[in-house]
């Protein structure tokens, strides 16, 4: 039997798109309070962005944690908490019963939009 050659060569091909992978950047963490009691409201505050520098869209979604117990969840970004003009988050958050020195941060979920 006699061997088959097969020559180089390339398919016509099928599109596909991909899409991009941004990271998110928080700076300028605040809170309108040092010290604080419970029941007593804080107002959180940060500038939010991708590291493009661009806003997030109003969809992207994040929970507000106190040394990881959250005091929001499930906060969409819309125009009542963030202002995408400037990248500002404001929430605000009711003090649970807790005592001592504590972290508040902003943590989110990895999210495909």
């Amino acid at each position: 039997m006699v061997a088959v050659k097969y020559l180089a060569g390339l398919s016509v091909g099928s599109p596909l798109e991909t899409g991009e992978t941004r990271t998110v950047d928080v700076t300028a963490e605040a809170l309108d309070k040092s010290t604080a009691y419970e029941g007593d409201e804080v107002t959180y505050t940060a500038t939010v962005k991708d590291n493009t520098a661009a806003s997030l869209p109003a969809t992207f979604v994040a929970d507000l944690e106190l040394d990881g117990e959250k005091v929001i969840t499930g906060q969409v970004f819309d125009v009542a908490v963030y202002e995408s003009a400037t990248g500002l988050l404001t929430l605000t958050f009711t003090v649970p019963a807790t005592l001592g020195a504590h972290t508040v941060k902003l943590v989110w979920a990895e999210q495909l939009i």
